[in-house]
């Protein structure tokens, strides 16, 4: 990302949009890896020094820090050197990451500003049509496993999961003069309503993006949005029951983890969420999806509610968001109490930073539902495939996502690194033998020996 221009500006931003995320350093000194063994509480650079991992609690009036980032703490000036070069190519990155939060705090107009920017988003893509909008979100070139090369990759299909954000971050400027209240504000106000909006378009794009790189994604919101009436009584177990009263209702996405935290913050409201992925998959506009973000302390601030009482943007058609504060075992107990349809997806945004993601999965395994999930890195997605496999599940594909989070953050381990959120797609079904029949709101339960597994699992997730 060779540039000497980090001002915060949409056209910065635009520029990093675009740029793949830096590879991970992964080279520690003897000392830093035995005393990283002694205290793995500690993150390189954070809270210890960023090259030693000596502990920022015993450095005393010697601990000096990146003075233009500040994101990197050393135990003095001779550490800080050594880490120059490595840190050179993350430093201008995380320094400009943290000026945008900062400016988004300072900027009592953010949410505002960012709130207008998914209108006038989601408004110009329908103004462009569904050919010309599944041209920005839809598949682009994308099938994998077909016409490959001699590594097993298609040239199409690593054009098609590319970062694709430069030509809708454009669409944020509004359809007339004002109509965004973006198009008024200084350039830095505009650079962090925009990464409001990327990070928030990021969760319900990146289930689009999942239905054209994972058929059995695309299958399951069909049938459950209305595609093929026999399909979605076989698949929710009813058998066609003639429950017009229950058929009406829309297709169920369970959002949780992270993905049900920013749908709860989300600007607007997040309303346009299930909009956004019935337009990006095509799905029938009736009975239409729901989106329900469930998770303990995931509640709609005051805000949000007052911007779903005021007119939806146009065409958002018949789409519902809504959020549970409980855990998804509570949820969905509570769901199978009143005789509630599964979910058609289930979609868990950083699953393996969830402390009770051994509940969350057996919980999800009760649905026949594929589970979509997100990941930042390699390892984490590393990490998430053996447990999702000991907990009952399949892997059915694993991708880079087009749609990842338009500004990469520091991670939390190490100072150096930045990642995205949403970096990494993989969508799992639940392995043969691991739950009953589908549908049926008595649910489904997953194998003692899978079960069994799951619990083992925790101690390996990455923490």
């Amino acid at each position: 990302m060779a540039s000497d221009d980090w001002s915060l500006t949409p056209t910065t931003l635009a520029r990093v949009a675009a740029t793949e995320t830096l590879e991970p350093t992964l080279e520690l000194t003897a000392d830093a890896e035995r005393a990283l063994e002694s205290h793995p509480e500690l993150s390189l650079g954070i809270d210890c020094c960023g090259v030693c991992a000596k502990p920022e609690a015993s450095m005393g009036d010697a601990a000096v820090e990146c003075a233009a980032c500040r994101a990197v703490v050393y135990c003095g000036a001779e550490c800080k050197a050594a880490d120059a070069d490595a840190h050179a190519r993350s430093c201008a990155l995380l320094g400009f990451a943290a000026d945008l939060s900062d400016a988004a705090r300072a900027d009592a107009r953010h949410h505002a500003s960012a709130a207008a920017a998914v209108e006038a988003t989601v408004d110009n893509l329908k103004l462009l049509g569904e050919e010309t909008a599944r041209k920005l979100i839809g598949p682009r070139g994308y099938r994998r496993g077909e016409d490959d090369d001699e590594a097993g990759e298609d040239q199409a299909s690593r054009e098609a999961v590319k970062l694709r954000w430069g030509a809708l971050l454009k669409l944020a400027k509004g359809s007339s003069e004002g109509s965004s209240g973006v198009d008024d504000e200084n350039e830095k106000e505009r650079a962090a309503a925009l990464r409001a909006l990327g990070d928030s378009l990021s969760f319900p794009l990146s289930i689009v993006a999942a239905s054209w790189m994972f058929p059995i994604v695309y299958y399951t919101l069909s049938i459950g949005a209305g595609v093929g009436k026999h399909a979605r009584d076989d698949y929710d177990g009813t058998g066609g029951d003639g429950n017009a009263e229950r058929d009406a209702k829309p297709a169920q996405i369970h959002v949780l983890g992270g993905a049900a935290a920013a749908a709860a913050a989300a600007p607007l409201g997040a309303e346009w969420w299930p909009w956004l992925v019935g337009f990006g998959c095509k799905l029938p506009s009736a009975p239409g999806v729901e989106l329900v973000a469930v998770g303990e302390g995931v509640v709609e601030p005051p805000e949000n509610r007052n911007a779903r009482a005021k007119p939806k943007p146009s065409g958002a058609g018949r789409t519902r968001a809504s959020f549970r504060d409980a855990s998804y075992e509570t949820f969905v107990a509570g769901g199978a109490a009143r005789g509630a349809r599964a979910p058609c997806l289930i979609f868990a945004g950083d699953l393996m930073r969830e402390a009770n993601v051994d509940s969350i999965l057996e919980t999800a395994l009760l649905s026949p539902a594929p589970l979509v999930t997100t990941a930042r890195t390699e390892m984490e997605l590393a990490v998430e495939s053996e447990l999702m496999r000991e907990s009952g599940y399949e892997l059915v594909g694993v991708e880079k996502n087009p749609f990842a989070a338009p500004v990469p953050t520091q991670s939390p381990a190490m100072a150096n690194d930045a990642q995205r959120a949403n970096e990494w797609l993989a969508a799992y079904v639940p392995a043969r033998g691991s739950a009953r029949e589908p549908g049926g709101s008595a649910g489904r339960k997953r194998e003692e020996d899978a079960g069994n597994a799951s619990g083992s699992a925790a101690a390996k997730r990455r923490k």
